[in-house]
């Protein structure tokens, strides 16, 4: 059985449509990476790697389009908008025509309805220079690529912005799979296909493209009149790569048109607002961040013995774990991530050589391979996270089969003394609002991880004034960074009310509580 390669990647909110990504020839899934995390804001996303290509295996030599197309399906979702660049494009097609109820809408890009020209058909490539462009992959593979990259990027007005792009990805290529996707290229004809697809169409081309020639718009508006049709302007094979910004406005705004862009509610968390918070108090957070080191020594504790595992801090901070998670790695790879620039920096300053690698990513969206680490540590980060499940998919995904993830964060009850105070001064959003239970437990389940402990440790600091907290608070960078929080400094009157409901809370010994409800999680992949 053919081993196709599938990433599923959770959108940024819950809610999302499927949308699945389809690569041309010569390429694989990486060359859709740079639109991902805008794509990611609005769809749960899957890439694949057409078989032959990539790190998909290649198909029998008789394999025909249809089998081809049930082996995507079961790696696909049950229904998906479909987007396919050049032949990837046109096997969305044949997907679509053969099989209405798994499509709801179809984007083709760079992609035409026969890929070689004929006389009902002149706008593709001429028959004798497809035939001779396959003679010379026969002949020399890397000199036939080389003369196909000048053919995509041809025409191109940000041809070095592109360039730059597609000369890194550099695709692991297979002269069998190579071979038998010019075939497909060849054989595909879906002029039939696309007169039966019932599901809202798009075709977005690039007006200069030397592979797909942009008179093939006039044929599609002909023959398919009830067809929408995109043009980026100065755009050669490639226009993603060429206008990204551009060609995600446009697929948007077709899905939105077509009623497939469901809404959802604004994010309460501003992202980049807790990467400035935390950057801004690196210097100042391990003189306040007590409670996070205490936390941070008691999760250590429940890390499983792997001598030699690759092992991720993930919220790295100041680096305070690091010297501990070296000695727990010894000579493994040790990669230090963090949101905050800031913090990063840092702790690179601060930490040397501890750490192998230093990211400065976001947990929702890791820069990391698949099934690249055996071990996650993450101590008071992943409250920062809005989309839970994009977090554990996240995790599950750059996880090692077995690997285990070891997390400290926090829960709903946590500073509930300031929040309930300030609720008795106005109805903004003052305190971070965390996750409760049942939405990690849902998240955990969503991702397919194994939650193998849960432990909850309540802890509760001390102060004998109000601005002990709020000024500690501000230290580690833990203030309020909520959307919906008041704009302005806060008046006078307002923080003399805050101080007096708060003081409701003082204890008999004399002191101001501030509670944390810490959870501690050991998470495995299966």
């Amino acid at each position: 059985m053919t081993v196709i390669y599938r990433e599923h990647l959770t959108a940024y909110r819950s809610g999302a449509a499927e949308l699945v990504l389809l690569h041309g020839w010569a390429s694989d899934s990486e060359i859709w990476r740079s639109v991902v995390p805008a794509l990611r804001r609005h769809f749960h996303i899957t890439l694949i790697d057409l078989p032959g290509f990539g790190r998909s295996e290649i198909c029998e030599v008789d394999a025909d389009v249809k089998s081809i197309v049930e082996k995507l399906l079961a790696a696909l979702p049950e229904r998906a908008i479909y987007c396919g660049w050049s032949l990837g494009g046109m096997f969305a097609t044949a997907i679509a025509a053969a099989h209405p109820e798994r499509v709801s809408a179809l984007i083709t890009v760079a992609s035409n309805a026969v890929f070689v020209a004929d006389d009902s058909w002149p706008a593709a490539m001429p028959r004798e220079d497809f035939l001779n462009f396959k003679s010379a992959i026969e002949k020399n593979i890397a000199k036939g690529l080389r003369r196909f990259a000048l053919l995509q990027l041809h025409g191109d007005e940000r041809v070095e912005s592109v360039q730059a792009v597609v000369s890194r990805l550099a695709p692991q290529q297979n002269s069998a799979g190579l071979l038998q996707g010019l075939k497909y290229l060849s054989d595909i004809d879906n002029r039939l296909a696309l007169t039966s697809v019932v599901a809202p169409v798009l075709h977005v081309l690039g007006s200069n493209d030397a592979i797909v020639p942009i008179e093939c718009a006039a044929l599609i508006a002909r023959h398919y009149p009830n067809h929408d049709c995109e043009i980026m302007r100065d755009c050669g094979h490639i226009p993603f790569l060429s206008l990204p910004e551009a060609f995600v406005e446009i697929l948007l705004n077709f899905v939105n048109d077509k009623g497939l862009l469901n809404q959802h509610t604004p994010y309460l968390l501003d992202k980049s607002d807790v990467g400035r918070s935390f950057s801004r108090a690196a210097s100042s957070y391990d003189g306040a961040a007590l409670l996070q080191r205490r936390i941070a020594d008691r999760l250590l504790s429940i890390l499983p013995v792997s001598a030699g595992a690759s092992l991720v801090d993930l919220g790295c901070g100041t680096g305070y774990s690091l010297p501990a998670l070296r000695r727990y790695v010894g000579e493994g790879q040790l990669i230090a991530t963090d949101l905050a620039p800031g913090m990063l920096a840092f702790a690179k300053e601060h930490a040397g050589g501890v750490a192998s690698t230093w990211l400065c990513t976001d947990a929702e969206d890791l820069a990391l391979a698949d099934n690249s680490v055996g071990q996650i540590f993450s101590s008071l980060a992943l409250q920062w996270c809005e989309n839970l499940p994009a977090v554990y998919a996240e995790i599950e995904r750059v996880l090692t089969p077995g690997g285990t993830a070891v997390i400290a964060t926090l829960g709903p009850e946590t500073l509930h003394e300031l929040r309930e105070s300030w609720r008795q001064v106005d109805s903004y959003t003052h305190v971070n609002q965390f996750a409760t239970r049942s939405e990690l437990d849902e998240a955990i389940q969503y991702s397919g991880l194994q939650l193998e402990e849960w432990r909850e440790v309540g802890e509760q600091m001390e102060y004998q004034r109000l601005s002990e907290l709020t000024r500690e608070l501000k230290n580690i960078g833990a203030h309020n960074v909520n959307s919906r929080r008041p704009s302005g400094l806060t008046s006078r009157g307002r923080i003399t009310a805050l101080t007096s409901a708060y003081e409701e809370f003082r204890m008999p010994n004399g002191y101001l509580p501030a509670t944390y409800q810490v959870w501690y999680l050991r998470c495995k992949k299966k």
